[in-house]
């Protein structure tokens, strides 16, 4: 019992680790980009750092007062969990101490990154879509009825992606002290508008008046 005891806590640190890796290999991206661009765009030697998709919320078009909270505390979030998961990359063996409430938006953040192939995945073949609340949202139900293996995966990554979702935005929400909980479908319809910008063009998006479409540009 005590060696199967010994091999289940050493499975989930490792599961952990590679979520830590993971994260960690998304902020490293950012980072070149962010030292390189200049230089490599005017070079215009088309390297792929120029293009590496960073973890940040962009609002490309006119944002809110309220958006640019949200965007800025978002960030804020990130850059704190790419500080914890640097520290355990480095040093797995480390006690970090942290907030119960930052542990679970690190987890949150993390499993996002951990799930990012399945959802794009999903997304790419019409599964699933970007609703107007911030979610994502199964769109062909009777497809994925032909395979029940393949529906039980799908309901599983959107449930624990939309889980996660629910659980940055409500982090958002606690740290800022200019939004309050009441302001939580702001927040979610803040969401909205930046899953559809960066949403691919063939992607399922829902439009603020409920409509469906196939996103065309980007």
């Amino acid at each position: 019992m005590a060696t199967v005891q010994a091999l289940s806590f050493q499975q989930i640190q490792l599961h952990q680790f590679v979520k830590d890796v993971r994260v960690m290999k998304h902020f490293i991206n950012k980072q070149i980009c962010r030292l390189a661009k200049p230089l490599v765009c005017w070079l215009a030697l088309g390297v792929s750092a120029c293009s590496i998709h960073t973890p940040e919320m962009k609002f490309t078009g006119e944002k809110t007062a309220l958006e640019n909270q949200i965007l800025g505390t978002y960030n804020q979030v990130k850059e704190d969990v790419w500080m914890v998961a640097s520290v355990r990359a480095a040093n797995p063996d480390s006690q970090i101490t942290i907030s119960d409430e930052k542990r679970t938006v690190l987890n949150a953040i993390q499993n996002r990154e951990f799930n990012k192939d399945d959802v794009e995945e999903f997304m790419r073949e019409g599964l699933v879509g970007e609703n107007a609340r911030g979610y994502l949202e199964i769109r062909d139900p009777q497809k994925l009825a032909a395979d029940a293996e393949r529906q039980r995966l799908v309901e599983k990554i959107v449930a624990e992606e939309n889980r996660d979702r629910q659980i940055i935005m409500q982090r958002i929400i606690d740290i800022n002290p200019s939004i309050e909980s009441s302001d939580l479908a702001e927040v979610e319809k803040a969401f909205a508008n930046v899953n559809r910008e960066n949403a691919k063009p063939g992607e399922w998006v829902q439009l603020p008046g409920g409509e469906w479409v196939k996103k065309t540009k980007r």
